[in-house]
C-alpha cells in the first residue's frame, strides 16, 4: 500500500527535518562553510576570497578569485536544541509540563570547492563545488514529564515516546564564469541536489488506528538518497577599482518524491510518499577595498519559502506553513601580516516560523537569527593556507498552542556552537586580465 502523506493537525507534530544545527540559518539553507567563507557570516556575492565562498551564493564570483585554488573545509557543530510542552491535568488540578534537549551529538559538515583557468589569460574560469548546504535533525529522547514526548502523547490518544529526524542536503556545483569586460563578469551553472531524510515517528503518515488502543505512528527511516536540480546565474561588476556589487540566483530546486518502506502494526508493507522542494534564492553583495589590507562586505538574501512543496504548504493542506525569509550579512578580512589575516561577521535572518506553527515544526526547528562568526588565516607556505575560525548562533525560542486548546503549549529552543576549517591549496600563477579579489592570507594594497 502507498500513502500519499497529508499532515492533519491531529497528527500533532510536524515531519521535515531541518538543519537546526549551525549558525543563524533561514530554513534549511547554512549561511556559509569552511573557516573563510562562514568567518565572514557567508558574505560572498561580490566577496569571494575562497574557492568556496566563491561557488557558495553567486557564480559569476569564481572569476574574481584571482588564483587557481582547492578548498576544503567544514564544521564540527554543536547544537543545543530544546522542546517544552504542557497541558491541563483536569484530575489532578494542575498543569503537566517539561522540558527535554534535543542529543544531536558533535556532527561534521564537509564542504570541498575548486576553481581554475585553464589559461592564466583566458576569460572563461571553471569551478564545481561539492557544498553541505544544510544537514541535522534531532533527537529527542522520549519523557514521561514532557507531554508532546510521553509514551501516549499529552491526551493519551497516540503512541509518542522519542523524536527523530535527519536531513543531509548536498549540492554539486559545476561553474562556468566569463569575464564579459575589464570590469563586469557573468557566471552561470546546473546545481544537482543530493538529499538523504528520515524520521521516526513519522508524523506526516497517517497513524495506524488499533481499537482500543493508542494510535500509533509507521516509521519513515528505510529510503534511498533522493535527487533534484536547477540552475543557478550571476554577475559581478567593479564599479570602481575599490567598489564591487555582486548578484546571483538560484532557481527553485525540483527534488524526487521521497518514498519511504515501512510497516504497519500488523506487519503488512507500506510505502510512505512525500513531496518537496526547495526555495529560489535571490543575492546581493557589495565589497569594498578602499583601504590598504582590508576587505568589507554586505550581502542580502531573499529565500522564497512561500512557494516551494511541503515547506510553504499551509499546515491546513498537509505543509509546515513556513514564511519566505529575509537574510543580511555583513563581514570583514584584515591582513595583519604577509602571513596571517584576520575575519569577522555577523548574519540576521527573519525567521520562516511564526509562534502558532510550533506544534508543526517540532522536527524542523529551524528557528536560530542571530549569528556571529570570527575567524584567521595563516599562509603555511606560498602554496597553502589554514584557516579556523568560530561562529555563535544565539538562542532564539518560540511557543505555540495545542490546536486552540486551553493551557496548552509547545516551544522550541535552538542555538549553537560551531568550529570551523579549511585548508586551501592554490596553484599556478595570479590571473591576467581584471583585477581580482585578494585571496585569503595575502595582503591588498588600496588603488591609489
Amino acid at each position: 500500500m502507498t500513502r500519499t502523506c497529508r499532515l492533519g493537525l491531529g497528527v500533532a507534530v510536524l515531519l521535515a527535518a531541518a538543519p537546526a544545527t549551525a549558525n543563524a540559518q533561514p530554513g534549511v539553507y547554512l549561511p556559509g562553510a569552511g573557516a573563510t567563507h562562514a568567518g565572514m557570516a557567508g558574505v560572498s556575492t561580490a566577496t569571494p576570497i575562497d574557492a568556496i565562498g566563491a561557488l557558495y551564493w553567486n557564480p559569476a564570483a569564481i572569476g574574481r578569485l584571482g588564483r587557481n585554488e582547492a578548498s576544503i573545509g567544514g564544521a564540527f557543530v554543536y547544537p543545543e536544541i530544546y522542546v517544552s510542552s504542557s497541558r491541563p491535568a483536569p484530575l489532578q488540578g494542575t498543569v503537566l509540563s517539561g522540558r527535554t534537549r534535543s542529543d544531536n551529538g558533535f556532527p561534521l559538515i564537509p564542504t570541498l570547492g575548486v576553481v581554475s583557468k585553464l589559461d592564466e589569460e583566458s576569460p572563461l574560469t571553471f569551478g564545481t563545488g561539492l557544498i553541505a548546504l544544510g544537514g541535522g535533525g534531532v533527537n529527542f529522547p522520549g519523557d514521561a514529564n514532557n507531554p508532546i514526548l510521553s509514551p501516549t502523547g499529552p491526551f493519551g490518544q497516540v503512541v509518542l515516546g522519542p523524536t527523530f529526524a535527519n536531513m543531509q542536503l548536498l549540492q554539486l556545483t559545476p561553474t562556468v564564469s566569463y569575464q564579459v569586460t575589464d570590469r563586469l563578469v557573468v557566471g552561470v551553472g546546473p546545481t544537482v541536489d543530493i538529499t538523504f531524510v528520515s524520521f521516526d515517528p513519522a508524523y506526516f503518515a497517517p497513524p495506524n488506528q488499533i481499537p482500543g488502543q493508542p494510535n500509533t505512528f509507521l516509521a519513515a527511516t528505510d529510503s534511498r538518497p533522493f535527487w533534484g536540480g536547477g540552475v543557478r546565474a550571476g554577475l559581478v561588476y567593479s564599479v570602481t577599482d575599490a567598489l564591487d556589487v555582486g548578484f546571483g540566483y538560484t532557481s527553485p530546486q525540483w527534488l524526487e518524491t521521497w518514498k519511504f518502506n515501512t510497516r504497519d502494526n500488523l506487519g503488512n508493507a507500506q510505502t510512505l510518499s512525500l513531496k518537496a522542494s526547495l526555495p529560489a534564492i535571490y543575492s546581493w553583495g557589495v565589497a569594498w577595498r578602499g583601504i590598504d589590507r582590508l576587505t568589507l562586505g554586505v550581502d542580502m538574501r531573499y529565500f522564497d519559502y512561500a512557494n516551494t512543496d511541503l515547506f510553504g504548504t499551509p499546515t491546513s493542506e498537509g505543509g509546515l506553513g513556513w514564511e519566505s525569509a529575509f537574510a543580511a550579512a555583513v563581514g570583514g578580512n584584515y591582513q595583519l601580516t604577509d602571513r596571517v589575516a584576520v575575519r569577522a561577521g555577523y548574519q540576521y535572518n527573519t525567521n520562516p516560523l511564526e509562534n502558532t506553527r510550533a506544534l508543526f515544526n517540532l522536527q524542523s526547528p529551524a528557528i536560530i537569527q542571530h549569528t556571529i562568526s570570527v575567524g584567521t588565516t595563516m599562509n603555511l607556505t606560498e602554496a597553502m593556507a589554514l584557516s579556523v575560525g568560530y561562529a555563535y548562533g544565539f538562542q532564539n525560542e518560540i511557543n505555540g498552542v495545542v490546536d486552540r486548546i486551553p493551557n496548552t503549549n509547545v516551544g522550541l529552543e535552538a542555538s549553537s556552537h560551531s568550529l570551523l576549517f579549511n585548508l586551501q591549496i592554490k596553484f599556478g600563477g595570479a590571473w591576467g586580465g581584471a583585477a581580482a579579489c585578494p585571496p585569503a592570507g595575502e595582503a591588498v594594497v588600496a588603488a591609489p
